[in-house]
């Protein structure tokens, strides 16, 4: 997970790469949001040959904004897996299990606008538009400020 979060292109809608040590501090907030919460960002391998292609979930976040606290579907998959449908189909795996075992009946995903590739899965997920806001963690970066917010409602 280290190499991916230092992928340039893999964080290109980051503000900054991640390194080692914050990817362990990454990896403990996800196991303990799964101790408290029963869910989080799972790490994701491929089925041919258990390689690890990065992580597709859910997390609780509370950072100050209109819609928080709320319970985002998130991805990082690592360059090699973009294109291949990995994405859509753990997501809608994720949502299953926050709709069904969670018990929660609202999921919403964020992304900056310029990175239509994740809006795209958005979509692709039946998600729906809310809103345009300024992210409140990105304030000093012109290039990521401005994001979208989608949501979908337990089917």
């Amino acid at each position: 997970m280290a190499a991916i979060n230092a992928d340039p292109a893999v964080m290109e809608f980051f503000p900054s790469i991640q390194d080692h040590e914050q990817t362990k501090a990454f990896i403990s907030r996800m196991q303990q949001l799964f101790e408290e919460k029963g869910y989080c960002y799972f790490a994701v391998d491929t089925l041919h040959n258990g390689s690890l292609i990065g992580f597709i979930g859910i997390a609780y976040q509370t950072y100050e904004a209109p819609f928080t606290p709320y319970t985002d579907i998130g991805w990082r998959l690592c360059k090699e897996a973009w294109g291949n449908g990995y994405a859509t189909e753990g997501a809608k795996a994720c949502m299953e299990y926050a709709f069904g075992k969670c018990g929660l009946a609202k999921l919403y995903a964020i992304a900056p606008i310029i990175n239509v590739r994740s809006i795209r899965i958005m979509q692709k997920l039946g998600m729906k538009e809310v809103m345009h806001f300024a992210h409140p963690l990105l304030q000093h970066d012109a290039r990521l400020r401005e994001c979208v917010l989608y949501e979908v409602e337990k089917p």
